[in-house]
């Protein structure tokens, strides 16, 4: 009965999203099962639940909601409960959406102040650009808003290289940290290849971009950076400046309502790709479209919006 209770909890965990609570349940099911501790020593009362908020409902009378992307998503942030989806496990290049990882590894070992060069490398990056020069000295906070606001793809490199010691080379050692990082917060659809996207041997899902995206929200400083629509960030010098202007029409363009953030993406390969986020009433809906149907610069942002105009219009929440 205990080890029945244990599985069904690890198995609801990992349904919202929540997979760290997920593993505990794992852990205890397991020493249960193999008779190395009881239960006694590991109660529901000793582990640490998250707050489940109040649930999302979809109205009787609502039509499904729908987008044109090849996959997509649709999620009440604070339950983790699932609204629409299309596709959501199918593992796809996600181009720069995939900088949402590259920030969080950035946020947890590096300290803002920090000060990265910027390598011959970074600089020549192709795609997205900043505008970053050779030898540069720039603060992480910084590349942080070039690398969430402009999408530059120097700064991804800029990132991954500076945790390089002496004598190492190569972005390596920060991609391992971006896939381990995947790996702990449940992410098995994914395999990250590059700091940037760029790479189109990698892959993620609809629904791994949720969990990385709901855990980069709980932080504040990602939180801050993906929501702002234009800014200016210089050089230590303050010589050199950079003109960061948000690719994300909800945020900069369009002025969506409650719009957080989050990130754009493109590749030819992925398509045109948009992880959004807005807040309205207390409540955060996600939005994920990857390749949408359409070849328009603004057909993820056109799509995501679909996802949370019905969304807001059906859906209803009570405790």
């Amino acid at each position: 009965m205990i080890a029945h209770s244990l599985l069904i909890l690890s198995i609801f965990f990992n349904t919202i999203g929540a997979s760290s609570f997920a593993t505990k349940f794992d852990e205890a099911y397991q020493r249960h099962g193999s008779n190395q501790i009881g239960f006694a020593e590991a109660s529901v009362e000793e582990i640490p639940l998250p707050e489940i908020g109040p649930r999302p409902f979809i109205k009787p009378d609502a039509v499904n909601a729908t987008a044109y992307a090849k996959n997509y998503l649709l999620v009440d942030s604070d339950t983790g409960i699932i609204l629409a989806k299309k596709n959501e496990h199918e593992r796809v290049p996600i181009a720069s959406t995939t900088k949402i990882m590259t920030a969080i590894i950035a946020l947890e070992n590096y300290k803002l102040e920090e000060v990265v060069t910027i390598s011959a490398k970074a600089a020549a990056e192709i795609g997205a650009d900043a505008h970053f020069r050779t030898g540069e000295e720039i603060t992480v906070i910084n590349l942080l808003k070039a690398l969430l606001i402009k999408s530059a793809n120097g700064a991804a490199d800029a990132l991954a290289e500076h945790l390089n010691t002496d004598g190492e080379i190569g972005m390596g050692k920060f991609i391992d940290m971006m896939n381990s990082k995947a790996k702990d917060l449940g992410m098995t659809d994914t395999d990250y290849h590059d700091p940037a996207g760029l790479d189109v041997t990698g892959y993620s899902s609809a629904h791994d971009l949720y969990l990385a995206t709901k855990y980069a929200l709980t932080k504040p400083t990602f939180a801050e950076i993906v929501k702002i629509k234009e800014t200016s960030v210089r050089d230590t010098t303050g010589a050199i400046w950079h003109e960061l202007e948000n690719s994300n029409r909800l945020v900069r363009e369009w002025d969506y309502p409650g719009a957080i953030g989050v990130k754009t993406g493109y590749m030819p390969e992925a398509g045109h790709c948009l992880v959004g986020a807005a807040k309205r009433d207390g409540h955060t809906l996600i939005a994920i479209v990857l390749k949408t149907n359409a070849d328009t610069p603004q057909a993820s942002a056109e799509e995501a919006r679909r996802l949370l105009d019905w969304g807001w219009q059906n859906v209803y929440w009570e405790k």
